[in-house]
């Protein structure tokens, strides 16, 4: 017997190959298959000329995690795959996908609880309700119930073999329990959920889309909603009441129209009471809407490419490791934030201006969020291609091609980031020369000043001073301020004993 593989999975896919009918190429196919924890065992089928002369076939089962669509195509890549690397003699004849109906259960379910005396006298106890809520035995026997004929052979010691007294013991069906006769035609399969969501999700928003319509139509074109609206109502009632079912059609009707009524309704009264002009409200829900589809592609996204995956085995120890890791790299990339800032637009060096840990927290959070952001988005496509099995290399995506586009998704984003520091600089750097005071960014609040010299000597560092024209400073820091002069384009520093330091009129600094 050859133990399961410890990674769950959900499809298996039966794959007839042909190896040389030599013992070492036998061997080998084996032991590459069996290394995956897929079980191999002889195939005793009765047409030979189906694999060829000089072969031996092997039924080996591929056990993977993920959709149907491209299983089958997978697991033969799969299989050939191993067998070029190794130079192994073995090649593909057959594969089939395994299934079984597993949605319906024909068993019936029994539960034996033990009885007791005093619950008669005192039946809401609390001894008597734990005796009541606890299951001894559970038995599962295919049919309709049949209390008699298993209480016979619990009491001969059938299945088990555990002792059943009728005086102590209480054989019972829980509600909703009870079996389906094995005889009876198998029902339809199920409907995938999202079959029926989706057309129904699309439906409900196009139903609420013309309750705006409602709204914002007059004269003829008020029809195309209503329109729209009488449209809807069946298919919406069909998707509701189920697509397999033969439900009457004023059933599919009377719910279709509850529904589409509703959100129709809902959509009028969004209109009416919207804050704005109907365009701005339409355009805003819209947004809202795709920014929930997106987010909905990549939480499914995230949860394939992560589950059954490095990162899920290992989260206990990675994620803990991430916090630390944050709460270093968001202040600092802030901090590079206002350098670029400051020395790209004004030459002036960081550590003259005094900025919060707050401000460098929140300057590092529009950049590095739209990294991350970018980053899950690659990461949730990667994991949509995994669970359809379009990944051709599926070692390789996961160790060399993932984590590098990711690398390299996430270097851009930065990059962009500090672009964008600089862009501000630029127009900040605009804005003083033309007399204007510049825009706050993330704490560093520029103004213009007029700068008068106590003495007509003083220490200027890469002078001179003009006092007759406003300069830019960010504030001092210590016993010195730093200034640009917007005329020059150059920064220089005083000692603030050596100036008075006022407010810049619009008229300047006469």
């Amino acid at each position: 017997m050859h133990a399961l593989p410890t990674e769950p999975f959900n499809r298996r896919i039966e794959v007839l190959f042909a190896v040389v009918d030599t013992p070492e190429e036998l061997g080998l196919a084996t032991q590459l298959l069996e290394a995956r924890g897929w079980a191999v065992r002889p195939w005793d089928g009765s047409d030979p000329d189906a694999i060829g002369a000089g072969r031996r076939g092997l039924l080996v089962e591929v056990r993977m995690y993920g959709a149907r669509l491209g299983a089958v195509r997978a697991a033969v890549s799969e299989i050939e795959r191993l067998a070029r690397g190794h130079q192994a003699g073995m090649w593909v004849v057959d594969a089939v996908l395994v299934e079984h109906e597993l949605d319906h259960d024909y068993r019936t379910q029994y539960q034996v609880r033990q009885q007791d005396d005093s619950a008669a006298t005192r039946p809401f106890s609390p001894q008597a309700v734990r005796r009541a809520l606890t299951s001894l035995r559970i038995v599962m026997r295919p049919g309709r119930p049949n209390l008699e004929l298993v209480t016979e052979r619990l009491e001969q010691g059938a299945l088990t073999g555990r002792p059943f007294d009728p005086l102590r013991h209480q054989l019972r069906v829980p509600a909703g329990m009870e079996g389906r006769d094995a005889a009876a035609p198998q029902p339809d399969s199920t409907t995938p959920a999202w079959r029926i969501a989706l057309p129904l999700l699309v439906g409900l928003v196009l139903a609420l889309t013309a309750g705006f319509a409602l709204a914002s139509f007059e004269g003829f074109p008020l029809l195309m909603p209503i329109l729209m609206i009488a449209l809807l109502v069946w298919p919406i009632g069909r998707s509701i009441m189920g697509t397999r079912d033969q439900r009457p059609l004023r059933l599919q009707l009377a719910w279709g129209g509850l529904a589409v009524g509703m959100m129709t309704a809902f959509g009028l009264m969004l209109a009416l009471v919207a804050p704005g002009p109907l365009p701005e409200v339409a355009r805003v829900l819209t947004y809202a809407s795709a920014g929930l589809a997106v987010s909905l592609f990549i939480v499914y996204g995230l949860a394939y490419a992560l589950v059954h995956s490095w990162f899920s085995r290992n989260a206990n120890w990675a994620v803990p490791a991430l916090v630390p890791a944050l709460a270093l790299t968001l202040p600092w990339f802030g901090g590079l934030l206002h350098t670029m800032y400051l020395g790209t637009g004004f030459g002036i060096p960081a550590d003259a201006v005094p900025v919060s840990l707050y401000w460098r927290y929140l300057a590092s959070l529009k950049p590095l969020g739209l990294a991350f952001a970018l980053t899950l988005l690659w990461i949730a496509i990667a994991g949509w291609m995994r669970h359809y099995h379009q990944w051709t290399q599926p070692r390789v995506m996961a160790t060399v091609a993932l984590p590098l586009m990711c690398v390299v998704v996430f270097g851009i984003s930065v990059l962009a980031g500090m672009g964008g520091a600089q862009l501000a600089a630029g127009r900040a750097w605009t804005a003083a020369r033309a007399g204007k005071t510049p825009v706050a960014y993330y704490g560093l609040e520029g103004r213009l000043v007029c700068v008068k010299p106590v003495d007509k000597k003083i220490p200027v560092f890469n002078g001179p001073l003009d006092s007759k024209e406003p300069l830019l400073t960010f504030g001092a820091s210590g016993d010195r301020v730093w200034l640009w002069d917007p005329r020059r384009t150059e920064s220089l520093s005083v000692r603030l004993e050596d100036v008075i330091v006022t407010e810049a009129r619009q008229s300047g600094c006469g």
